[in-house]
């Protein structure tokens, strides 16, 4: 085939480049948040989109690339909206880029729909490889409403400037439409949670600091055996990055315990093995305090609070969950009584269950409550706020 078919589905329609959309290209290129994310060059000008155009030509008549303009309505008219290409070598892959008026309205993964079904359909292709910057939210997004299957983080995989950057990576193989297909794994909604006198938020940046002060607290570090020694910038900067990856993939929602009144990082607590398949409506609870929010009763509040949201009905946005435990040291204390506040019961003690101390050396017993829906939940006790 040497003429790309036309696609549409009343929406977005897929054509073969034209030398008109150059200005609509030119300022795809110019987008900082399309250099922040691909290799463009932001000194793409008219003679290169020119060029552009006669190379996706030569192209679709070699069967190496089939490349589409993305069309969708603006003010009522039709206009140039991105680009999305199947690629055969090295690997059978997708690559899609929306211009700035044009994303967050659906038309990028209705181009994706159009072209997977074309590419496996009527090209032949065994699979479709996708892959994006690590951290790249929205890009997966429109891959994983089409079906992909998360597949790993891939370590220095892609070029960037100044380097090489780590890659997230998905597949997707024939079968049904796309358009009927459901999304691979849930993606969890993360809420701001109020109430029992904390907040409960997405990370930000602003929390990075606090976050590294939390992980190298040496309580912290004698009683957690997954933490990095020393927890670094990088550490932390990746564990931003991967909060949404996890919802993502149904695995859990976290969270940052927040001081109600100026916002400040107190810890973070997090729901998680929410994707585990012998328990599809269980989960597990985790928490980390900062050095100076301890001795406050914000940890058990926040607990209180995501347990709550958590046995809240999917249908009513909350994660649908039946029951939630929690592990601790059978020495650690504090982490014991924040779980006893809320609710948790103890059901064993398991010898010899786990590691801790500073170079992880000591293998001791372990603890394990649980909680049901069904569990009555005590009221608030202890303070929360003021000095610890």
């Amino acid at each position: 085939m040497t003429v790309p078919p036309v696609l549409t589905d009343g929406v977005v329609t897929l054509r073969g480049h034209l030398v008109a959309d150059a200005p609509g290209m030119l300022e795809v290129h110019r987008d900082p948040v399309a250099h922040r994310w691909t290799t463009l060059s932001p000194l793409f000008g008219s003679g290169e989109a020119r060029e552009w155009v006669d190379l996706t030509e030569q192209r679709w008549a070699e069967g190496r690339q089939f490349a589409w303009a993305v069309e969708a309505e603006h003010d009522g008219r039709p206009r140039y909206a991105g680009s999305i290409d199947l690629r055969r070598d090295p690997v059978p892959s997708v690559g899609y880029l929306l211009a700035p008026w044009a994303r967050g309205r659906g038309f990028a993964s209705r181009a994706l729909r159009l072209a997977a079904d074309w590419g496996f359909d009527v090209a032949g292709f065994a699979a479709l490889h996708w892959d994006c910057r690590a951290g790249h939210v929205a890009s997966w997004r429109v891959a994983h409403a089409c079906g992909f299957r998360f597949e790993g983080v891939r370590t220095l995989a892609l070029p960037a400037e100044g380097g090489l950057v780590d890659a997230w990576t998905a597949v997707l193989l024939p079968g049904t439409p796309i358009a009927d297909r459901p999304p691979a794994t849930t993606w969890w909604p993360h809420p701001v949670l109020d109430g029992d006198g904390v907040r409960l938020r997405p990370p930000t940046e602003a929390d990075l600091a606090r976050h590294v002060e939390a992980c190298n607290d040496p309580v912290a570090r004698w009683w957690s055996a997954t933490l990095p020694v020393p927890y670094t910038d990088d550490d932390a900067r990746r564990w931003l990055r991967d909060h949404p990856l996890e919802r993502s993939l149904g695995a859990g929602v976290g969270w940052v315990i927040a001081d109600p009144d100026d916002d400040r990082y107190l810890g973070t607590l997090s729901v998680f093995g929410t994707d585990r398949p012998y328990s599809p409506t269980g989960g597990e609870v985790g928490y980390r305090a900062h050095p100076d929010a301890r001795g406050r009763g914000a940890v058990s509040a926040a607990v209180r609070r995501v347990v709550r949201h958590a046995f809240t009905p999917v249908a009513d946005g909350g994660m649908g969950r039946h029951r939630l435990q929690l592990g601790a040291a059978v020495d650690n204390t504090a982490s014991r009584r924040v779980a006893e506040r809320a609710g948790f019961r103890l059901w064993g003690r398991p010898r010899a269950d786990g590691v801790h101390g500073t170079e992880n050396e000591i293998v001791d017993d372990g603890v394990w409550y649980d909680l049901l829906a069904t569990d009555p939940v005590p009221p608030p006790t202890g303070t929360v706020g003021g000095a610890p």
